[in-house]
């Protein structure tokens, strides 16, 4: 049976055009041997197969024919929700992107019972060589995001089955689309029109701020670069808002929490660790937001609050430590070169939460 077609809810979640019919082709399972094939080109997306009029195989597998991008399986028919990242230069976008993969597929994909698919093999080389060779393997820092890199995105499926009520199963998907920026502007048109079409596309944004670049906090150092934090959220904020309220879930997420924690009391909820556990925790997401929006107003940089608050319908405050501790100088890994973690995975979970793919706390 055939999918119903709905272009307003589809893009491409490389290029984030619109999947129109027009755009969508088959590929051959026996790449790169029939890249043309006319029986392919013509075949109907929404037939969920096709034969390749060359070699004679069945394929499943399509693609962008705007950007060449290869769309993940089932993309037609449960596109999922979209997550988009940002975040200046020097926020550990790249940390932060390579920390939350490993995490989930490592650690938390199995708390939460929860399946993480890359896009392509593609996606799966770039993972290894951009990020989790340096982390896990040289216990080294990611480098500095190139012009080469940037602008190819990773795209994962993270799909989750939760029990709603009276025993029925249903499945949630989040489409995870890391485009990891080489700084805070893109090089050329091509590149800021992607951008552009990457936030329209989003069902929510994760915005990382370096609260280096806050003068009012007690951190200092590094790329830290006063106000630029705040001028991104602004921005991302202004092209989100259209005029009106931001209406998709927004995360403002503080990066390096460990450079803050000296500054912290005790008894602050950012040094506590999440609670295990496929549930959301709401009193202790209030009580990490509350106690950021504190903090903000003490080191008189409460617009990184009031902006949201003011142009957003929904979002959050977070804290985060990627690495556990600052890194050598040298690049190398504090902590004996082992990286430790520190909350990376609460906006997510705030997002599955807020899509409906947690299961209710009982208390």
């Amino acid at each position: 049976m055939r999918t119903p077609w709905r272009r307003r809810t589809r893009v491409c979640p490389h290029c984030f055009r619109p999947l129109t019919r027009e755009r969508i082709a088959y590929v051959c399972a026996s790449r790169p041997a029939c890249p043309d094939d006319r029986a392919l080109a013509s075949a109907d997306p929404r037939a969920g197969s096709a034969v390749c009029g060359t070699c004679r195989r069945t394929t499943t597998r399509l693609r962008c024919t705007a950007c060449g991008g290869r769309l993940p399986e089932g993309y037609l028919r449960t596109p999922g929700k979209l997550v988009a990242l940002v975040g200046p230069a020097g926020s550990g976008k790249s940390t932060y992107i390579g920390v939350l993969l490993h995490e989930l597929l490592h650690h938390l994909g199995a708390e939460l019972d929860a399946a993480l698919l890359p896009c392509d093999d593609t996606t799966i080389l770039d993972y290894h060589e951009r990020y989790a060779r340096h982390l896990y393997e040289e216990r080294h820092t990611v480098p500095e995001t190139t012009g080469h890199d940037a602008g190819r995105p990773l795209v994962h499926r993270l799909g989750r089955v939760r029990r709603g009520r009276f025993g029925r199963e249903r499945e949630r998907v989040l489409t995870l689309v890391f485009l990891d920026t080489a700084g805070e502007h893109f090089a050329s048109r091509e590149r800021m029109e992607t951008e552009l079409r990457y936030l329209a596309a989003a069902d929510a944004v994760v915005v990382l701020v370096d609260p280096r670049d806050l003068p009012g906090a007690p951190v200092r150092g590094g790329d830290g670069v006063p106000g630029r934090s705040g001028e991104v959220l602004a921005r991302v904020l202004g092209r989100l808002a259209g005029g009106g309220k931001v209406t998709v879930p927004v995360a403002v997420v503080l990066t390096k929490a460990d450079l803050l924690w000296p500054h912290l009391p005790e008894h602050s909820p950012l040094h506590r660790a999440r609670r295990p556990g496929p549930v959301f925790d709401a009193d202790d997401r209030a009580a990490v937001h509350a106690e950021l929006r504190a903090l903000l107003w003490r080191w008189q940089e409460h617009q990184l609050d009031a902006r949201p608050a003011r142009f957003c319908a929904d979002y959050q405050l977070f804290a985060v430590s990627m690495l556990g501790t600052a890194p050598r100088p040298d690049g190398g890994l504090g902590l004996g070169g082992v990286v430790r973690p520190h909350r990376v995975e609460d906006p997510l979970m705030w997002l599955l939460h807020r899509f409906g793919a947690l299961d209710r706390e009982r208390k």
